[in-house]
């Protein structure tokens, strides 16, 4: 297939994602592969025209000139550092994020293969944080990982996030073909402090986490604990103190 006239195709039709679908069936294509081929194809081609050491001194510039005049010598202790990490994280922006299925593996494998994904990339970075932090290899178990810490056990269950501003304190519905999902072995069950210590969300697109402890998640409500806002819990994102807190409330 000519991936000029895939291109072409949506530049008669003004680059409106609308029309994606349309151009996907006339090729035999699904909407989510053409607009994969579309991002993967347009990040690239973008970033042939960046310099990311030319961004990253814009970007310390403009982040020089909000700093308050008394955090001026506190900002350039750390200017060299934060001018790399910054280049380090345009890097990974101008690609969209880490790769994603760049081998067309079947999406049901996939799907079960990007959880497993989550489960690895908070067991790496707990471990690359300083914890002792060992994956649970037995699936039907209720929580995925555990973390040994201050001489006690942490068990946490990790959910993965791609798109989307929510989590869920609660298991998704059982369904398909000839599933009663009204069945009450059917209906997701919410998760609380029985099944595990700390609830993890992991941003698989680049790597954040949001490391929840389960008391406060046990304190929402059945409705509000189904659907909650990233936004909402600013105070859990990258909190590795979590852990630590925990350990000593007990």
């Amino acid at each position: 297939m000519d991936e000029n006239e895939l291109v072409q195709e949506l530049i008669d039709k003004n680059y409106v994602k609308s029309k994606v679908k349309e151009i996907a069936l006339s090729h035999g294509l699904t909407e989510a592969q053409l607009k994969k081929f579309y991002s993967m194809k347009f990040f690239s081609e973008i970033a042939e025209d960046l310099d990311l050491q030319e961004l990253a001194n814009l970007n310390i510039e403009e982040i020089a000139s909000k700093v308050s005049d008394e955090k001026q010598q506190k900002f350039k202790f750390i200017k060299t550092e934060l001018k790399h990490i910054i280049e380090k994280s345009l890097y990974i922006a101008m690609t969209n994020g880490f790769p994603v299925n760049i081998n067309d593996i079947e999406s049901g494998v996939m799907t079960a293969n990007a959880g497993d994904s989550a489960e690895f990339i908070f067991v790496a970075r707990a471990i690359l944080a300083g914890f002792n932090c060992s994956s649970v290899d037995v699936r039907s178990s209720r929580y995925d990982a555990i973390i040994d810490y201050n001489n006690k056990l942490l068990r946490v269950q990790i959910k993965g996030i791609s798109t989307g501003s929510n989590i869920s304190f609660k298991d998704r519905d059982r369904g398909g073909q000839g599933i009663d999902h009204t069945h009450a072995t059917n209906i997701g069950q919410r998760i609380t402090s029985e099944d595990c210590d700390i609830y993890v969300a992991v941003d698989k697109q680049v790597g954040i986490c949001y490391i929840v402890p389960m008391p406060w998640a046990d304190s929402l409500s059945l409705e509000d604990c189904q659907k909650v806002k990233l936004t909402d819990i600013p105070h859990y994102k990258e909190n590795w103190d979590v852990i630590k807190e925990l350990t000593a409330s007990d």
